[in-house]
């Protein structure tokens, strides 16, 4: 009787769950018939108002319709003249609107930045017309807006079925009694709580990206200007001649600058050397000569 207690209790518990996303998916089928009531009242001219998802926006000047779920991004390349400037600019226009910066690269040869910006939904369009204009020269501009808001009601309605299905297996493992009932509702209770985090996550991430707009800058410095050709001829050449000789002259200074303190001290070493010579040669020249050893004496007659 207690087996067959618990696969009641067990069958009741999936009869919840089932019913439970019947429920949400009626409720977004209504969503969707009341929807399209709308535009067949309103016509071609209302239909026009609904953004459609996929399609890239050459203008995107409102913001989310009442009721939708609207994802926004944007790439804009701009031209400025100083890279860096821009760039904290860019960061300044962005924190004013609510928003922060998600990811940054720069380069330095040639000089560039890429910003990916996060700005709030609500003023994203003008933010954007903000950094097209304030940054520099824009040489690009696209812009896309994906509706999913089918997406996020029905993540939505899965999380609903989710934690109700989850909540009715914890209240069958508060009655159970055999280990074998328990362990077999908490594998249950292990898988469906790994699924309900998922839903969880991808509901995260939808509130995210329908809440924040995407806006990647690309900032490139202006490209260096051409040289002109030069022109040749005789003053071209006499210049060019007066340059080699004022930097001959210009080398030849610095090198007697560099050899001035070295012709000092040899002169200072020389000098004792040349004296000491120069007196050698006036005693010598001073000393008598003496008398031949082969030649004649003075006096002597002669033969």
């Amino acid at each position: 009787m207690r087996t067959i207690r618990l696969a009641l209790c067990a069958l009741f518990a999936l009869l919840l769950a089932t019913l439970t996303a019947c429920a949400g998916a009626g409720g977004r089928d209504n969503a969707s018939s009341g929807l399209a009531q709308k535009e067949r009242a309103g016509g071609p001219a209302a239909a026009a108002k609904l953004p459609t998802g996929g399609a890239k926006q050459t203008s995107a000047r409102t913001a989310s319709p009442p009721g939708r779920a609207v994802i926004y991004t944007a790439t804009l390349r701009v031209r400025a003249k100083d890279v860096d400037a821009a760039a904290a600019r860019a960061k300044q226009l962005t924190a004013a609107a609510g928003g922060y910066v998600d990811n940054e690269t720069s380069t330095t040869s040639p000089a560039g930045s890429t910003l990916v910006l996060k700005i709030p939904s609500g003023g994203y369009p003008a933010a954007l017309d903000q950094l097209a204009g304030q940054l520099g020269t824009k040489l690009a501009l696209s812009q896309k807006a994906d509706d999913v808001t089918e997406q996020v009601a029905d993540v939505d309605s899965r999380v609903r079925s989710a934690q109700a299905s989850l909540q009715s297996f914890r209240k069958l493992l508060d009655k159970a009694t055999s280990i074998s009932d328990i362990t077999s509702l908490e594998e249950q209770i292990e898988r469906r709580q790994a699924d309900l985090e998922s839903l969880q996550a991808r509901q995260r991430a939808l509130r995210q990206s329908t809440q924040f707009a995407t806006v990647t800058v690309h900032l490139e410095a202006q490209p260096a200007a051409a040289r002109k050709p030069e022109k040749r001829g005789f003053l071209a050449a006499l210049g060019e001649g007066w340059d080699a000789f004022t930097a001959l002259v210009t080398a030849l200074t610095v090198l007697f600058g560099w050899l001035l303190p070295f012709l000092v001290v040899a002169l200072l070493l020389a000098l004792p050397l040349v004296l000491f010579r120069h007196r050698l040669r006036a005693r010598f020249a001073r000393r008598p000569a003496g008398p031949r050893p082969d030649g004649p004496a003075s006096g002597a007659p002669r033969a």
